[in-house]
């Protein structure tokens, strides 16, 4: 392709006006990139726990631990895919307000909310795989660094976690001080 041809191309770059469907579909939420990935994410995730939640009982011993680790482990992988559908869809369908600055608030609110049951359902799910794996466990030195590892990594995770919604929350509330 030469200048000229590349030219041409871009002069008439733009002319062919859109129709409202093709617009329309630019615009939606639902097609965002990003969305696409958080579903993948989320399908997987909603896969595995499924899977951890039909074995458990059987293949990790759910019978000889006691009726409380067991709901306590169940309870908190519900909670935890409960949590993730409604910030699924919370991110999926936005607020939508004439006065764009109540809308950032509303969605500041949303995020604030949303973080605070996010990290309390990953919490309280680290929280219930621990107990439940290490429930009548003969504890050694190897053991004690190995759960002193995992402890670690979900704190870390947990930290990071927190970060991360920290910035999302400063993000929106930037953009409603900017208004």
């Amino acid at each position: 392709m030469n200048i000229d041809d590349l030219k041409s191309d871009w002069r008439r770059a733009g002319n062919e006006p859109l129709s409202e469907k093709q617009l329309a579909m630019m615009t939606r939420v639902r097609n965002h990139p990003s969305l696409r990935k958080l579903r993948i994410k989320f399908m997987t995730e909603i896969i595995a726990l499924s899977a951890l939640l039909l074995m458990y009982y059987d293949g990790f011993d759910g019978a000889q631990k006691p009726l409380l680790a067991n709901i306590l482990l169940i309870i908190s992988i519900v909670l935890y895919i409960v949590n993730n559908a409604l910030g699924y869809t919370q991110i999926q369908n936005p607020s939508v307000s004439v006065n764009l600055r109540e809308a950032l608030a509303k969605q500041t609110r949303s995020l604030k909310r949303l973080a605070f049951l996010s990290l309390t359902s990953s919490v309280l799910y680290a929280t219930a795989l621990i107990v439940f794996f290490t429930y009548q466990m003969v504890f050694t030195q190897r053991k004690y660094i190995i759960l002193s590892g995992l402890i670690l990594s979900a704190l870390l995770l947990f930290y990071y976690s927190w970060i991360s919604w920290q910035r999302k929350i400063a993000h929106f509330k930037q953009l409603e001080a900017d208004f």
